[in-house]
């Protein structure tokens, strides 16, 4: 399980797929039931371990982290899902470090 961070808990629409693009990593969100309909095989081919968890709304949601190259790789992955399916739509941000006071 991943360890309880800013994302993990995000507020998002249940149709929403969150991507966080880190210094060295991704960071993704996604509704289980898109995980339960077309992205358990995929994530398991890709090699990506998952935690369930329930946002602040009570919905389930599919969180995990991978490295760039692997983020890419999902990224594009679910971009095509979005363009193939269109109740979903995926938001990016960029974490970016506070600068020291």
């Amino acid at each position: 399980m991943l360890p309880e961070d800013t994302w993990s808990r995000w507020p998002l629409m249940e149709e929403e797929i969150l991507v966080v693009e880190g210094e060295n990593e991704y960071t993704f969100s996604i509704p289980y039931q898109l995980l339960k309909k077309r992205g358990s095989k995929a994530l398991k081919e890709a090699g990506v371990s998952y935690s369930v968890v329930e946002d602040v709304f009570g919905n389930k949601r599919v969180v995990f982290k991978t490295s760039k190259s692997k983020g890419l790789e999902v990224r594009a992955w679910l971009s095509v899902i979005v363009n193939q399916n269109s109740g979903y739509f995926i938001t990016e941000i960029e974490e970016v470090e506070k600068p020291e006071q």
